[in-house]
């Protein structure tokens, strides 16, 4: 057969079995209820950084594997089962650290439209804060800084520092924008 070409033959990818499947199934939703107690209890994305870097470096690797057994679709189980453990190993170095999980503590004040305001410490306690607390405005200290930075800079932020100095003790009972101002000025007819 001179000039034929022979086709070469094609890889087959079979699918698991709707048993299998099944159980990877049963198996991620192990992971996902575990993880999310653990996002829930710790903040997320918290618990990898507050143990030491190889530790976390393993954990990611071991997420990694997870990964890439859940495109394969082989070995889910026991790379949750892997995951799991690695998770528990998380906690318990960050305990062993002295850390703890989160606590939910924040300071609340009434708002001029009815609302509350919650300020937390930081933002993984304003994520569990406003996850517990949804009616509620929930801001971190952080991002509170950073709007009193960027309100500094305007007029009506350097007037309240000035003000503050003069008057230690004074406290900012009303802000207004420009455009509210603008609205609001005296009709010329």
């Amino acid at each position: 057969m001179k000039g034929k070409q022979v086709p070469k033959p094609s890889k087959q990818y079979y699918a698991p079995s709707q048993m299998a499947m099944r159980r990877m199934q049963d198996a991620l939703h192990e992971y996902d209820r575990a993880a999310t107690a653990m996002e829930a209890k710790w903040g997320i994305d918290r618990l990898p950084w507050l143990v030491a870097e190889g530790l976390r470096g393993r954990f990611e690797a071991q997420m990694d594997l997870l990964n890439k057994a859940i495109d394969d679709q082989h070995d889910v189980e026991h790379q949750v089962s892997v995951t799991l453990r690695g998770l528990a190993a998380l906690e318990q170095a960050a305990i062993a650290a002295g850390h703890e999980p989160l606590s939910g503590d924040y300071w609340e004040a009434a708002m001029d439209d009815g609302k509350v305001l919650a300020i937390t410490r930081n933002g993984y306690e304003a994520g569990k804060v406003a996850k517990e607390h949804r009616e509620m405005v929930v801001y971190s200290v952080d991002e509170i800084a950073a709007i009193v930075s960027g309100w500094r800079k305007d007029k009506a932020g350097q007037v309240a520092d000035i003000a503050k100095e003069m008057w230690p003790g004074a406290a900012v009972e009303k802000v207004r924008t420009r455009i509210e101002k603008e609205l609001n000025d005296e009709i010329p007819f």
